[in-house]
């Protein structure tokens, strides 16, 4: 089985976290260099990246993957933003986060993780239809699947208002404020209101001023190891937790009418998000006299993965709180839209 890979050219740190590792008989692989840590990046069952060379390993522009965590000595939270850039799950300060370390070093031993796919949608703007877009999609996933939704907008009134889950008693976002380091996927999936089949992380009709990075972190390296597919629905704002989100998914979707104003909107944000998203691909919403999908995927300049339908009765619905059917023509374009997203039929522990 491949061992830990340490990423880092100070031996004061590289000593330190050998050392951990014994505390477990766990052996690691030691990378002096980003281009040496390149053949062991993906293989790794765990990989810690030294704040020393965090912006050349991210200047490499690595794969993206989960159990990356960077480690240093008396961070501060300005190191989030190099965790966020180099795709890392966690910030460890040491000597602080040793026992966390410890711990990590030990799972790594477990053998290979379940790694759920994760998935970003953001609209283009009001009224494109992501969050609608976004529930439908994991909501056909889970026929097949384990899907955690994620509502990463306290802005837009609550996925769990959408979907008629307004009322349940259940985990949300405000209970989660203080998470931080490994959280138990069995827990999180317990804790969690459930439609159609998937376990819904909301922030209910109030919101909330913002989600902090550290209990997100949490949350997606849960979802990763816990459920197949892991869709978030992200706010519009490029905040620190709507970059870790855009950092740790596998697939960032755009959703956008098909109008002028949604055109320009996502030209303009395919030109900021380009270089944040491993993978960036459109959804076309059409709009009754705008413009054609064709016209759209041609002025943006993306992939396409699909156009949806203009449905009116599906807006009554969502907004009565029945949520979106899974039934009709809104829901086949989005059964079409499914498999071009990834392997979503992940082997779950």
């Amino acid at each position: 089985m491949d061992r830990p890979l340490v990423v880092s050219e100070d031996p004061d740190l590289i000593d330190e976290l050998v050392r951990l590792a014994a505390a477990n008989a766990v052996e690691v692989h030691v990378a002096t260099d980003a281009e040496a840590a390149r053949s062991r990046w993906s293989l790794a069952p765990l990989v810690l990246v030294g704040v020393d060379l965090a912006a050349r390993v991210a200047g490499m522009r690595p794969e993206r993957r989960r159990d990356v965590v960077l480690v240093g000595r008396q961070l501060v939270e300005a190191d989030w933003q190099r965790a966020v850039t180099l795709g890392a799950e966690y910030v460890a300060s040491l000597p602080e986060a040793e026992r966390w370390v410890i711990d990590r070093l030990a799972d790594s031993g477990e053998g290979p993780p379940s790694n759920g796919l994760v998935v970003a949608v953001m609209s283009t703007g009001g009224g494109a239809g992501a969050s609608t877009f976004a529930a439908t999609l994991a909501g056909i996933a889970a026929e097949e699947c384990r899907v955690l939704l994620v509502d990463l907008d306290p802005s837009a009134g609550g996925l769990d208002v959408l979907v008629g889950r307004e009322g349940s008693p259940a985990t949300r976002w405000e209970e989660l404020a203080a998470t931080r380091g490994r959280l138990s996927p069995v827990s999180l999936r317990q804790a969690l209101p459930e439609w159609v089949g998937v376990s819904l992380l909301s922030w209910g009709r109030a919101g909330s001023g913002r989600v902090d990075i550290e209990p997100l972190a949490s949350v997606i390296d849960a979802g990763e190891r816990g459920f197949d597919l892991v869709v978030l629905d992200v706010a519009r704002w490029l905040d620190p937790a709507t970059e870790l989100a855009l950092a740790r998914s596998h697939r960032t979707v755009l959703v956008t009418s098909a109008t002028v104003r949604g055109v320009s909107a996502a030209a303009g944000l395919n030109e900021v998000l380009g270089d944040r998203c491993a993978s960036l691909a459109l959804v076309t919403r059409r709009h009754p006299g705008g413009v054609s999908p064709e016209s759209v995927v041609e002025s943006v300049e993306l992939p396409t993965l699909g156009d949806l339908p203009h449905v009116p009765a599906l807006a009554r619905r969502c907004e009565s709180g029945e949520g979106p059917a899974l039934h009709g023509s809104y829901a086949r374009a989005v059964r079409r839209i499914v498999p071009q997203l990834g392997d979503t039929h992940r082997r779950v522990r």
